[in-house]
């Protein structure tokens, strides 16, 4: 059959109705191109494309940077620039909201961050081969090493001292042997982040400077990869916290709450991982850091404050939380989400607010995720 891409939703999934009116994904096409399906297969109240023709190409579309494009499993979105990627990224996080929120109408939205500079991840999982000395990721949908001699999304100090030299491996053999092979795929798995002067493996504590604050982290604690688009948004936190009595909840190794150091803003940070929270509190020492489950903590808390910034995992906010997080009566709340179906399914839930402005962050150029950020601010 031909189809034509109507649009593209979650994962950077092109969508499009077969003749009988029926929902087809397309993975890998974009809006407007009409494609001849090959293959597809049957799911539970969709059709799944599995290998297509291009017919007609869309404007959009380019050719990847990457030499192992389709062939590495890290990349899946990249064949429209960055410019492009931020914008139809965009389009799917309007169009979740929309659907799922069901909102009167959506916030306006600021124009999307992101960066024309293709190698920005300063963080990584590699797979390292100790048979044969050989290091890179796994080959899509698989658990085959491609290995990899440069990755131009990496910045060039990770490229330079993991890939382009055999002193990391060599110096990293011990550490390696200690973590053992994942059974899985026969391969080991390190976490590496790249700090100002070095770069950390699995748990060794670096400083990175991001927007003129230093942080303390390591390759094992959640930091965003980017730090090219990070510090925008960096900036629409600050420039959206209002009064001086502020909570960051989820608040990992405090960078959000690190924003607010020598200023007269009295923050709470609330974190679980302790490992996080002993990080945060380098980094943002003047917050009171409290080692809690955000549900078990709202529910014994009773205060009041200005400003609540909240950043979960993908898989949003437990149930409660919400409810729990208008108890403090915040002016406003900023709600920071890596998952923009979670983020839709949330904002109904905050009863007593108003989403009022919202923007995209595209940190993950190439990849189909992205970061959203919404303000809700308290029904007059």
């Amino acid at each position: 059959m031909q189809v034509k891409i109507e649009k593209l939703t979650q994962n950077a999934i092109g969508l499009a109705h077969t003749a009988d009116g029926k929902i087809l994904f397309v993975p890998q096409a974009l809006p407007g191109e009409e494609v001849f399906v090959k293959k597809f297969s049957q799911k539970k109240g969709y059709f799944l494309c599995e290998d297509f023709e291009t017919v007609k190409e869309s404007e959009l579309r380019i050719k990847s940077s990457c030499p192992y494009s389709n062939i590495c499993g890290g990349c899946d979105f990249d064949f429209v620039s960055p410019k492009d990627s931020a914008y139809l990224k965009e389009e799917i996080v309007k169009d979740n909201i929309n659907r799922i929120s069901k909102l009167n109408k959506l916030p306006p939205f600021l124009p999307p961050a992101y960066s024309d500079n293709e190698s920005y991840r300063a963080r990584c999982r590699i797979h390292v081969s100790l048979k044969d000395k050989r290091a890179g990721f796994l080959k899509k949908d698989s658990n085959e090493l491609i290995a990899i001699k440069s990755c131009p999304r990496l910045e060039k100090k990770l490229n330079e001292e993991v890939f382009l030299s055999d002193d990391f491996l060599k110096r990293n053999r011990g550490l390696m042997f200690q973590k053992g092979i994942n059974r899985k795929t026969g391969l080991v798995e390190l976490s590496l982040f790249c700090g100002n002067d070095k770069i950390s493996v699995e748990n060794e504590e670096v400083v990175r400077s991001v927007d003129n604050i230093k942080y303390h982290v390591s390759a094992n604690v959640f930091f965003q990869s980017n730090l090219l688009v990070l510090p925008e948004l960096f900036n629409f936190v600050r420039e959206n916290v209002v009064g001086n009595k502020l909570m960051d909840l989820y608040s990992g190794v405090g960078t959000f709450s690190a924003l607010f150091e020598n200023s007269d803003k009295e923050l709470i940070a609330v974190e679980r991982q302790k490992e996080c929270l002993r990080l945060s509190q380098k980094n943002a020492p003047s917050a009171k850091s409290i080692t809690d489950d955000v549900f078990k903590f709202a529910s014994k808390t009773k205060t009041h404050v200005d400003t609540v910034i909240v950043d979960p995992p993908r898989v949003g906010l437990d149930k409660g939380v919400p409810e729990l997080i208008m108890s403090f009566k915040p002016e406003r709340i900023i709600y920071i989400s890596c998952d923009s179906v979670t983020l839709a399914r949330d904002i109904p839930m905050f009863t007593d607010y108003i989403p009022s402005k919202a923007r995209i962050f595209d940190f993950y150029y190439a990849s189909s995720h992205c970061e959203s950020a919404v303000v809700l601010d308290r029904k007059k």
